[in-house]
C-alpha cells in the first residue's frame, strides 16, 4: 500500500504545469459570453472586455483576475462584435467583423476614445470614427481576430475547414465611410494556424502577435525581413477560449465559460518550434497607406 502511495505521489509530483495558470473569472452578470479583451494603455491593471452577439452594446472595465470595475454602453448596437483593439492615442477599437455562415455582406470596425474607468459613465459612449468594409464577390469570410499597426486595422479570418487562417487590412485613416466601404486587402496568412481563430492582439512594441483558438494560442515573430515567423504553438484543454491580449509579455485568455487564464512568457518560450521552416513565414500585415 505504501508503494502504492508513493508511486502516486511521484507521479503528480511529476506531472507537467497546466499550460495556462488560472487568474479568476468574469463572474459580473451582465458579462455572458466574452468575444474580445485588450490591456488599457492608459490605466493600470484595467483590461476591456465586451460581449459576443446578442448582447447589449456596453465595454467593461476589469481588472486582470476578472473583476468588474465599471461598465460603459456604448451608442452602436452590438450586431456581432468579435475582438476588441487599441492603439498608442488613447483610442479603442470594436470589431464588429462576425460573419456566421458568411451571410453579411459589409463588416464594421468602430474607434473610440477609452473612457476612464474611475469615473462613472454620464452618457454611452460615443463611435468618433467608423470604418466599412465589403466582400469581393465570392469571397467573404468571417473574422474574430483584431489588431491595429502602423495606421492600419488588420482583421484575422476565421476559417473552420482546414484552411490557414489569413490577415486582411483595412484603412483607419481616413476611415471608409459607409457610402464607399473599402474592400479588404489580403496581406498574408498564419502559418500553422488551421484552426478557427478566435482572438488576435499585436505586442505594444509591434514584434509578436498572438492568434488563439479554443484549445491553442501561437505566437508569431515580425522578423527583419518583414516576414512573421511562427516562434511557439501552445495547447491546452478546450474550454473556450475566445479572446487574447498581451500583458507586457505574458498573454492574458478569456473564455466563454468566463474563465480568466494566463500564459507567462516562459510558458510561450518553451513551446517554440525549434526550426521554423523556409515557408512558414508570411508577409506582416503591415501595408502602403492609402493617399
Amino acid at each position: 500500500m505504501m508503494r502504492i502511495a508513493a508511486l502516486l505521489l511521484c507521479l503528480l509530483a511529476s506531472k507537467p504545469p497546466s499550460e495556462l495558470q488560472a487568474l479568476g473569472r468574469l463572474e459580473h452578470p451582465a458579462i455572458r459570453e466574452a468575444s474580445g479583451i485588450v490591456k488599457s494603455r492608459r490605466y493600470p491593471d484595467i483590461f476591456w472586455v465586451h460581449n459576443d452577439s446578442g448582447n447589449a452594446p456596453a465595454l467593461f472595465a476589469v481588472k486582470r483576475d476578472g473583476t468588474l470595475v465599471r461598465e460603459f454602453r456604448v451608442a452602436m448596437p452590438n450586431i456581432d462584435w468579435e475582438d476588441i483593439a487599441i492603439d498608442a492615442e488613447g483610442h479603442l477599437y470594436l470589431g464588429e467583423i462576425g460573419n456566421n455562415g458568411t451571410k453579411l455582406p459589409m463588416r464594421a470596425i468602430y474607434r473610440l476614445d477609452e473612457p476612464d474607468p474611475n469615473q462613472p459613465a454620464t452618457a454611452p459612449l460615443k463611435i468618433t470614427a467608423s470604418t466599412y468594409y465589403k466582400f469581393e464577390e465570392g469571397r467573404r469570410f468571417d473574422a474574430e481576430g483584431l489588431f491595429i499597426d502602423h495606421g492600419r486595422a488588420f482583421v484575422v479570418a476565421k476559417y473552420r475547414d482546414g484552411r490557414t487562417a489569413e490577415i486582411f487590412s483595412l484603412p483607419l485613416d481616413p476611415p471608409a465611410p459607409l457610402l464607399k466601404p473599402a474592400v479588404p486587402q489580403r496581406v498574408g496568412n498564419l502559418p500553422d494556424f488551421r484552426e478557427p481563430a478566435t482572438g488576435a492582439d499585436l505586442s505594444r512594441d509591434g514584434k509578436f502577435l498572438a492568434v488563439c483558438s479554443y484549445d491553442v494560442t501561437r505566437v508569431y515573430e515580425r522578423s527583419d525581413q518583414d516576414l512573421w515567423n511562427l516562434v511557439s504553438t501552445v495547447r491546452y484543454p478546450a474550454h473556450g477560449v475566445e479572446a487574447i491580449c498581451w500583458e507586457g509579455s505574458d498573454l492574458i485568455l478569456a473564455s466563454e465559460d468566463r474563465r480568466v487564464s494566463r500564459i507567462p512568457e516562459a510558458t510561450w518560450r518553451q513551446r517554440g518550434n525549434p526550426e521554423p521552416k523556409k515557408d512558414q513565414s508570411s508577409k506582416p500585415p503591415r501595408a502602403k497607406q492609402d493617399s
